[in-house]
């Protein structure tokens, strides 16, 4: 760490992108006090950095030269081990992977997936971070860790992370992506939505309709006004509604994952199988308990969930990181 950074502000930019969003965390400090905290959504497409993002980032790297930036990994080419031996029958080279290990347990990312990350981010020159998911779960629950086995999992529209462990050490790890099922089973899985959302995907109530034959006494600019109204007001609904389609679907895509992951786990002699006694969703975007019933009741496992800012983690993972002298 040099001493000079001591004496200069420090920037910590965290960036995460999920679905159509890009989200933006901004930490500087100076002389080891927070002065300055920025949070930002940016729409973006093609899971690329949106060109305002990569302004941002410039912009302070230009200011601040001690800026920092980091991201973590959606590879399926990752996952975690408990010691040397594991890591050798999980069939992993480990010439061709990055290997981070921890007190008790390691994770591994391929090279090839932190290749595709570096130029991903090589708009904005560099990326000093790449966190595993699995570190980033271990550091957001590692204070409620028990001697309950209990399947963590780190869940975002797009992707879905799932960390088997207890007090006694790991059991598994693995990345997925789910986007593309979500969006190919949404039709498919309106009927079961609207079973537990009901009333979401009913007709509008007669009684909110605007009679357009009631509207000969309004002057043209109420009328206007009136119609701008529902519209928004409609526009506002069949978005909830998707959002609620999209929620189940999305919901039913991880169940799946996650009974199949488990028999895997039960019927595999790789691992140390031991019963998953509950589950537990960290949420990113906000899972109604519809979803979660859904969940716990396919699964027949105790479900819940916390709330969790994967950029916030970063922050706090890339401060941590920085006062070892990492960098």
């Amino acid at each position: 760490m040099s001493i000079f950074s001591y004496f200069f502000s420090k920037v910590f930019i965290a960036v995460d992108i999920d679905a159509k969003i890009c989200s933006v965390r901004i930490e500087r400090s100076r002389s080891e006090k927070v002065v300055e905290n920025l949070y930002k959504e940016i729409k973006t497409a093609n899971h690329e950095l949106p060109m305002e993002a990569i302004k941002l980032i410039k912009n302070y790297q230009k200011k601040y030269p001690f800026t920092y930036t980091s991201a973590i990994s959606k590879s399926y080419n990752q996952g975690v081990f408990r010691d040397k031996q594991d890591f050798k029958n999980l069939g992993i080279d480990p010439k061709s992977s990055k290997v981070l290990y921890m007190q008790d347990w390691g994770a591994y990312i391929k090279n090839s997936a932190i290749i595709d990350n570096v130029i991903k981010f090589s708009k904005v020159g560099r990326l000093d971070f790449l966190f595993s998911p699995f570190v980033l779960i271990y550091h957001k629950i590692q204070e409620e860790i028990t001697t309950k086995t209990s399947l963590y999992i780190l869940q975002e529209k797009t992707s879905m992370s799932l960390f088997a462990l207890d007090s006694y050490g790991v059991y598994f790890g693995g990345h997925y992506a789910i986007e593309g099922e979500v969006e190919s089973l949404v039709l498919e899985e309106i009927p079961m939505a609207e079973s537990l959302f009901g009333s979401a995907f009913s007709q509008m109530d007669k009684d909110d309709e605007l009679d357009i034959d009631d509207t000969n006494d309004f002057d043209s600019d109420l009328l206007l006004e009136k119609l701008n109204e529902r519209l928004l007001a409609d526009n506002k609904e069949e978005e909830n509604a998707k959002e609620k389609v999209d929620d189940i679907t999305r919901i039913s895509i991880v169940c799946d994952i996650v009974q199949n992951t488990l028999k895997d786990f039960y019927s595999n002699e790789l691992y140390e199988s031991k019963f998953i006694e509950e589950i537990v969703i960290l949420d990113t975007y906000g899972i109604s308990d519809e979803a979660l019933a859904y969940l716990e009741g396919q699964t027949m496992i105790e479900t819940r969930k916390i709330t969790v800012s994967i950029v916030d983690e970063l922050i706090a993972l890339s401060n941590a990181q920085f006062q070892k002298g990492k960098i």
